[in-house]
């Protein structure tokens, strides 16, 4: 089983100073990011298409081996509900062609109120327009899409459903496909103003949840996004699913100057 940890993006101001070097410019951090974790979860194409520019950035900053995964824009999963959205496919694909290769996952991660019956047909009309480059994981939050009709469906198109761990969900993390797709969210009740440290210690539930992960044998791949409001701080979350898997602990540079400081 190959295991690939990172977090859900990387630009945020919580980590100066906590994951990245307190002097390190914002449009350096990227680079720095890349040079701790293989992978990364792109938050921002949520919340807007990137211009082809920033992608190509993205690209320079970040090494061959290094992986992306980026969210669909909340104009196609959100306010268009997955219906007559061809035009901001295209728009979006085409953004992210820079780092073609580079990219292992599309995630579609759906709001609350989108049901599996409503979703159904217009996955149909998606999965027909979307090109097999990458895996599309999707991440469903209504209660519908885990109910066995829902995850039959999954299992015979192989589609794979997010394992998410978000407040109001109650995910019972089945396998629907060859690999897997884990999005440790949380709730918003640490402020963005708090990230850069823990503020809630979820060591236990995380290594419980490492054990279960490690109890499947015969998946492949296995891609695990550490957010910032699951414990306060995304890279200390990763590091510490890290750990639970046997992985050699990731020391960034703060983490260093700490260790030194004690002696």
């Amino acid at each position: 089983m190959e295991i690939k940890i990172g977090c859900t993006g990387w630009s945020y101001q919580g980590w100066s100073g906590t994951f990245y070097p307190k002097n390190l410019k914002s449009s350096d951090w990227l680079k720095y990011y890349s040079q701790i974790f293989s992978i990364t979860e792109i938050n921002s194409t949520f919340y807007k298409i990137p211009s082809q520019e920033i992608v190509r950035r993205w690209n320079a900053d970040t090494p061959r081996h290094f992986k992306f995964t980026a969210k669909f824009p909340s104009i196609i999963t959100h306010e268009k509900r997955l219906e007559g959205v061809n035009s901001e496919i295209f728009s979006f694909l085409t953004s992210l062609l820079p780092i073609h290769k580079k990219i292992s996952a599309l995630v579609l991660q759906l709001p609350p109120s989108l049901t599996f019956d409503e979703a159904k047909p217009r996955l149909e009309e998606l999965f027909d327009i979307l090109p097999n480059d990458f895996l599309y994981p999707i991440e469903g939050r209504h209660e519908s899409w885990f109910t066995d009709e829902a995850l039959n469906y999954f299992k015979q198109k192989k589609h794979c459903l997010v394992w998410n761990v978000v407040e109001g969900v109650k995910n019972p993390m089945p396998i629907t496909s060859n690999y897997l797709y884990v999005r440790l969210i949380g709730d918003r009740s640490i402020s963005d103003n708090q990230f850069g440290k823990i503020r809630k210690n979820k060591s236990e539930f995380i290594k419980n949840y490492a054990q279960k992960l490690l109890q499947i044998s015969d998946i492949p791949l296995v891609m695990l996004m550490a957010n910032n409001h699951f414990e306060g701080f995304g890279p200390a979350t990763a590091n510490s699913l890290g750990k639970n898997f046997g992985m050699r602990e990731l020391i960034w540079e703060e983490k260093k100057q700490k260790t030194l400081g004690n002696f």
